[in-house]
């Protein structure tokens, strides 16, 4: 049945995305709505990438989540003038990922909303917004219908964000320490009296494959 309905959600999810940004297209003859996608060259994670709304800036007219060297996925709608002019400018806020473990952690952590300006570079239409998020906390807006590898790509930075091997080797260390946490559980589990013949030997299947899992990252950090 999951297999069955798998192509028919992502066939409703494709036409509500065509139907959200095609009603983004509809907002006068002076504004046109465009999508918004943000696109990260850094090591942090941003729970906030939006766009704040002209008539009021407290609020957001679209906003995405990205992670560290990643792109979001695509939000409508941020408006854009029909025709590019000069000293046209976007304010983006930007919020930090979370660090917290925990809900009561998250509850107590106060990570600040950050505001930029940004001068929106000459467009000859409008199409998606792309904000991409630089190192040293720089940030740029590039009005594009082609994305950052594209030849005809308009914006300095060129290329998808490509992690560093420091950031790589965090990764895995991460990764490596959830294992070892989890053989730790697995085995101590393995131990309590009382297992079926048939639970044990599940057990020391699991513990095997976590050995296995283990060992490969062992040798990925070499």
């Amino acid at each position: 049945m999951i297999g069955y309905l798998a192509p028919c959600l992502r066939l409703v999810a494709g036409l509500l995305l065509t139907a959200a940004l095609s009603g983004c297209a509809a907002l006068g003859s002076d504004k046109t709505g465009v999508s918004l996608t943000a696109v990260n060259y850094t090591d942090e994670d941003y729970d906030v990438v939006g766009i704040t709304r002209a008539d009021d800036p407290e609020q957001l007219e679209a906003m995405e989540r990205v992670a560290a060297y990643a792109g979001s996925g695509t939000m409508c709608c941020v408006s854009l003038p029909t025709q590019w002019r000069p000293g046209l400018k976007v304010v983006v806020k930007t919020r930090l990922g979370t660090k917290a473990k925990t809900y009561q952690e998250w509850a107590y952590e106060k990570i600040p909303l950050r505001t930029h300006e940004l001068d929106v570079p000459r467009y000859e239409e409008p199409a998606t917004l792309w904000v991409q998020i630089l190192d040293s906390g720089k940030l740029a807006a590039v009005v594009s219908r082609y994305d950052p590898p594209h030849a005809n790509w308009p914006g300095a930075v060129k290329g998808w964000p490509r992690p560093s091997a420091a950031y790589q080797n965090k990764k895995l260390i991460l990764e490596l320490n959830r294992e070892k946490e989890l053989l730790t559980v697995m085995e101590n589990a393995s131990k309590k009296p009382g297992l079926s013949v048939e639970q044990k030997k599940n057990m020391d299947w699991a513990i095997s494959d976590i050995k296995k899992s283990i060992l490969k990252l062992e040798n990925r950090l070499k």
